[in-house]
């Protein structure tokens, strides 16, 4: 006993001499790196100041991740060129990841006024419909999980791509088996799978699931307290309003159950 007793004092005594103490609370995830809550949550910043640039052969542009985000994303991209069939000349490469508010304040509103085409022309359409029309592949800015630098979308725009007859199939089936291992879910399975809430379903959008969950409950948190509002930002903010919820919350259980990654 006296043996366990003087052990204990002894270490304590290291830490006064050192001026140091244990920690209790060991440091968690810079969730914002810096920049203010509500910016980061809605994209209001630029990503060359926090995050990291991501180039790879098949992109055209820029692509920018946050740190954590690109060093998972390199070393699945590595694994699925080990592991693929030999004959199979498809990679994954990045189509788009990081857009801030403004970016996406022009995609909402080149849709919107109909410079930009959709599934259905708007003309005759009420302000509804228009809205309705763009989210059903659009998010709203200061809604999309683009503006986090957790998510991307890869190769092509197209669920085509990814489905039986498609050139993106293997690569597909591949990241439906092993991207949980790096941390990547698809937030937009099938809709029938989300309670027919929220964005119809994007084969080609991931996300990297132990940052983006935490950074959808921040974003939900400060809607929900007015931190965070969307009125007179964007032409048809009025008309989304409260819905905007639905639209940030409403993903696949896999990735709101998502654990962390096993690399």
């Amino acid at each position: 006993m006296f043996r366990i007793q003087y052990t204990i004092w002894f270490i304590f005594s290291l830490f006064l001499v050192c001026g140091e103490k244990p920690d209790a609370n060991p440091p968690k995830t810079n969730l914002y790196l810096g920049i203010p809550k509500t910016d980061y949550l809605t994209g209001k910043f630029n990503a060359e100041k926090v995050f990291a640039k991501v180039t790879l052969d098949d992109s055209t542009r820029e692509h920018y991740l946050r740190p954590e985000v690109k060093t998972a994303l390199l070393k699945m991209i590595t694994d699925f060129e080990d592991q693929k069939p030999q004959n199979y000349k498809q990679n994954i490469f990045l189509v788009s990841s990081f857009r801030n508010f403004s970016h996406q304040k022009g995609i909402w509103e080149s849709k919107y006024t109909g410079k930009k085409a959709m599934r259905v022309p708007i003309k005759d359409k009420t302000p509804n419909e228009i809205v309705s029309l763009i989210l059903e592949f659009s998010s709203a800015p200061g809604t999309s999980r683009h503006h986090w630098g957790t998510d991307f979308d890869i190769n092509a725009l197209e669920n085509s791509y990814f489905e039986e007859g498609g050139k993106g199939k293997i690569l597909y089936d591949w990241m439906k088996i092993h991207a949980k291992k790096y941390g990547f879910c698809q937030p937009y399975n099938s809709l029938a799978q989300r309670g027919n809430k929220g964005y119809q379903e994007e084969k080609w959008h991931w996300s990297y699931a132990p940052i983006s969950n935490q950074l959808t409950k921040a974003w939900t948190d400060s809607f929900l307290k007015s931190e965070i509002t969307l009125t007179g930002t964007f032409l048809g903010a009025e008309i989304l309003a409260d819905g905007a919820l639905d639209y940030v919350t409403s993903i696949s259980s896999e990735c709101a159950l998502a654990n962390t990654p096993s690399l």
